[in-house]
């Protein structure tokens, strides 16, 4: 009976007292950078920590914590010590800290408003141009590093696509990402709209037939065609040369036998436009017994 309360009591708690050793990487906290400054440089942003405690801490990442604090009235440039922080309800206890130091170079800071430059990629679609472009702000705000922001100059957006765009695009997207992380941009997001819109062309179609109502009486129409002039999209131009979607017509229902003076009415497709007719009348001439 003895032996297996002291296998139960080995079983049951001693697992609860064991400890380990581990090895744990963790991000470096610096705090107390003085109003004015940045960070322009850090020679490490994580480290390696040597730990031991028991396996259900271990497993907490969250309660390891390294932080380095910079004095009141720091060098421009310095090197400061890892300091280590755990919390939590069982305690576990660092060994070492893999750097134990790092080099933290400070600069003035400084805040300029540059203009923003639209970065466009592709062409529209064939028949289609681009129109107005905005983007709402046209400035930014950039803070950073003096001899940093000094070398700036216009900020560009992250590539927008428009490649076969046929409608008009209207989004929000940020600037180009800059490879230097101490500089702060604002804001964040730019709103940019960019109108596509249909070339449109003017074009003159000659000899179009001008024709009547099908059950119309016996009739003699001078001239017979008509010229137009039309402004429209340009990829209904070619159409509109080979007279396709074009109709000239003139009602002769309710005519008696007689001349009469009359004008074409003029259909054509959606989104073209009739500038002019040559001639605008035309006489008509009703035959007798009809």
């Amino acid at each position: 009976m003895a032996l297996m309360t002291l296998a139960a009591f080995w079983t049951l708690v001693m697992p609860r007292l064991q400890r380990e050793e581990r090895y744990l990487v963790s991000p470096i906290k610096v705090t107390g950078v003085p109003e004015g400054y940045v960070i322009s440089r850090q020679s490490q942003t994580h480290a390696k920590i040597r730990i031991i405690g028991k396996p259900s801490t271990l497993d907490r990442s969250d309660l390891f914590r390294l932080q380095v604090s910079i004095p009141d009235h720091p060098e421009a440039d310095g090197v400061y010590p890892i300091i280590s922080n755990i919390s939590g309800p069982s305690p576990a206890k660092i060994l070492a800290i893999t750097p134990a130091e790092i080099h933290i170079r400070l600069a003035h800071t400084a805040t300029r408003e540059l203009p923003v430059v639209l970065r466009l990629e592709g062409e529209p679609a064939p028949g289609f141009r681009l129109g107005r472009v905005t983007i709402i702000p046209a400035t930014t705000q950039v803070s950073g590093p003096l001899d940093t922001i000094q070398k700036l100059g216009p900020m560009s957006t992250a590539p927008i696509p428009i490649t076969h765009a046929s409608t008009s695009i209207k989004r929000k997207i940020p600037l180009e990402k800059s490879p230097d992380a101490s500089l702060t941009i604002t804001p964040e997001l730019f709103t940019v709209s960019i109108e596509v819109v249909e070339i449109l062309s003017t074009v003159r179609i000659t000899g179009v037939s001008v024709t009547t109502d099908p059950t119309a009486s016996d009739h003699i129409i001078t001239p017979k065609t008509v010229d137009i002039e039309v402004s429209g999209p340009a990829r209904l131009m070619a159409k509109l040369k080979r007279h396709e979607g074009i109709r000239a017509t003139i009602s002769t229902r309710a005519l008696a036998p007689g001349v009469f003076v009359r004008r074409a009415a003029i259909t054509l497709p959606e989104g073209v436009t009739l500038i002019g007719a040559h001639p605008e009348l035309f006489t008509v001439t009703i035959l007798p017994g009809s």
